[in-house]
């Protein structure tokens, strides 16, 4: 099966996604801009494809295996604290992370995820015929 942004993993060393990526269906949530937002072209673009790219820390194949993949919460509340974290400190990270929170179910068919960690977290990796967009509406606002 094919990836969006194939090209790019292409070119990693490593196993992308890794082997334990699965298929799964979830009600799933994300950070997004309103649709009048300039920013909404990014809604649903991975960290290393939205412009401007933002930088990976450390910068290893397996976090630039990370950066073409989707950041998701398994609950709009998990995605909340999360975006109070990254944002408490560094303010400008709101212009590119997103304004609002989305959500939206996700299929076996749209793509494979990681596991859900600690914070609620998960990563997807989107089949080349995905279309998550069409699937999210966005639920509250987080300014």
């Amino acid at each position: 099966m094919c990836f969006k942004h194939q090209e790019y993993i292409d070119k990693l060393s490593t196993q992308c996604p890794p082997q334990d990526y699965e298929p799964q269906e979830m009600l799933a949530f994300r950070f997004v801009f309103e649709p009048n937002d300039e920013q909404a072209i990014n809604n649903f673009k991975p960290v290393l494809i939205i412009t401007p790219q933002r930088q990976l820390k450390p910068e290893t194949e397996a976090t630039r295996c990370q950066g073409y993949a989707l950041s998701l919460f398994d609950t709009r509340e998990n995605a909340e604290k999360r975006y109070l974290k990254l944002t408490k400190k560094r303010k400008k990270l709101r212009d590119s992370l997103g304004t609002h929170i989305a959500a939206g179910a996700i299929d076996k068919t749209d793509r494979v995820v990681s596991k859900i960690d600690d914070n609620g977290h998960l990563s997807l990796h989107e089949f080349a015929s995905a279309d998550l967009a069409a699937k999210f509406v966005i639920t509250s606002c987080l300014l």
